[in-house]
């Protein structure tokens, strides 16, 4: 990609990012937003990292926050995260991308998050009726990413999103899109990514209607250092969501020997979420192409929580 091109991608980012900015300042729509778990992490590599995703984007599990990255599986890849988070919520994700070559790559994803069974309480029965109830989100998501160039490639997502707030009594649904790209500047040692996440129309609730949790990314990745068996990346990402201010997210990875990496971040302007770490480890000794990361992200006013995640490829 020659230097004009360049510009006009980096102007392009400006603008966008001048569009979000100035949408939000227009109107932050807290409080009238939903399908919360959209926003929950779905990579321990990129949570780890202190959640500095949008430029980390590599293969399947990158469906849910960077369609781009899908581009980076070299056949078939599998991927699954399980996130064990509070009060016995259950949060899992699990992609597929297959490489298709000169038509680019396709994939799919599902994302649940379910509850254990709660008693349904009344005034009359505060210590529960004997009846159970639960709640559960969902969304299934289609891919499709092309190499635009040797640098340059871009994603787009289209999902169903199903929320059941009330066991199957009280639900609803909606349709959704994302568009990630990522830009490799090799002689820089950086990749810039960034995302639209969450556009489409509005969740009902019998009467009320919510918006879907959009956001704006942009990040950059670099290689900091690289000699011999040691490799160290730094990460770092704006966000502009609809239902908060502009948060910050940055995060490091040293890797021995492509063999095993540790990692370490933190995230800024988060109500309770900071800092975040991880480990991961290659399967190659396995005989087995793919990896398996852990992380663990702090809450000021909560018990931490640990998420899983692997990848394999075929």
């Amino acid at each position: 990609m020659n230097n004009a091109k360049l510009h006009r991608l980096l102007g392009t980012f400006v603008v966008l990012l001048a569009i979000v900015h100035f949408d939000a300042d227009a109107g932050n729509r807290s409080g009238i937003v939903t399908a919360q778990f959209l926003k929950l992490p779905t990579n321990a590599r990129a949570t780890a990292m202190g959640n500095a995703q949008v430029a980390l984007a590599e293969g399947a599990l990158s469906i849910a926050y960077n369609p781009a990255g899908a581009l980076s599986a070299q056949n078939v890849s599998f991927g699954g995260t399980y996130n064990a988070w509070f009060a016995d919520i259950t949060h899992s994700f699990m992609a597929v991308a297959v490489n298709l070559r000169e038509w680019g790559t396709v994939g799919a994803g599902v994302t649940v998050l379910t509850t254990d069974d709660m008693l349904v309480t009344t005034p009359a029965f505060p210590e529960g009726t004997g009846e159970l109830f639960k709640a559960s989100d969902y969304a299934f998501t289609i891919t499709y990413a092309r190499q635009i160039s040797e640098e340059f490639g871009i994603g787009i997502n289209a999902k169903y999103i199903k929320s059941f707030l009330y066991n199957d009594d009280l639900k609803a649904n909606s349709f959704g899109f994302d568009i990630g790209s990522l830009y490799d500047m090799p002689i820089l040692r950086t990749r810039l990514g960034i995302s639209v996440n969450n556009l489409g129309k509005d969740m009902t609730y019998i009467n009320e209607q919510y918006s879907l949790p959009t956001a704006l990314r942009f990040g950059a990745r670099t290689t900091v250092y690289q000699e011999g068996n040691h490799l160290l990346y730094a990460a770092f990402q704006v966000s502009r969501p609809n239902d908060a201010d502009e948060q910050y997210n940055l995060g490091a990875e040293y890797v021995f020997q492509d063999m095993i990496a540790l990692r370490a971040g933190y995230r800024f302007n988060y109500d309770t979420e900071n800092w975040g770490g991880g480990v991961g480890v290659s399967l190659a000794s396995l005989g087995i192409n793919g990896k398996l990361d852990y992380a663990y992200t702090n809450y000021k006013f909560l018990s931490g929580t640990h998420m899983f995640s692997t990848e394999i490829g075929f």
